[in-house]
């Protein structure tokens, strides 16, 4: 044992990779985001297999991974005060038939729609080969489908 209390770095480090990916409040499996889609319903808006959904946003989304680390979908549902509306990014499209706040905008090599619906902000993500404004559009427009009212 170090003066550090070295024999709980391990078990305090997962515990803070826990808290930082939502793990410590359930396992993906039992993360409603996560339980919206399965890998195989993803892969068209992605354009790539995908990894099974792990938690994301400290437990209020889902994120599926390409399985060859070169992509990925994401959805998150937050208060709806925390909504981030990116209207200075370049290819921004304001996208009112979303929902209150909606839109489209490229991020990170993918593209990204997000809106308001009740209580909450949805946003979702695409980033892969097949990643586009359009397949984001159509992900939101299919969440929004599956999730319950917020």
């Amino acid at each position: 044992m170090t003066a550090c209390g070295g024999g709980n770095v391990p078990q305090d480090a997962q515990k803070t990779a826990d808290a930082l990916t939502g793990d410590a409040k359930g396992s993906a499996a039992d993360n409603p985001v996560c339980k919206l889609f399965t890998p195989a319903e993803l892969e068209a808006y992605a354009g790539e297999p995908l990894n099974a959904g792990a938690n994301a946003g400290g437990g209020l989304g889902c994120q599926w991974t390409a399985k060859d680390g070169e992509g990925d979908v994401m959805v998150v549902a937050v208060p709806s005060n925390y909504a981030e509306v990116p209207k200075l990014a370049d290819g921004f499209r304001d996208m009112p038939e979303l929902g209150e706040k909606g839109y489209a905008a490229p991020e990170l090599g993918g593209w990204v729609a997000g809106a308001i619906l009740g209580k909450e902000f949805v946003k979702v993500s695409v980033a892969g080969a097949k990643a586009s404004a359009d397949n984001a559009v159509a992900l939101f427009k299919e969440t929004a489908k599956r999730r319950p009212a917020g």
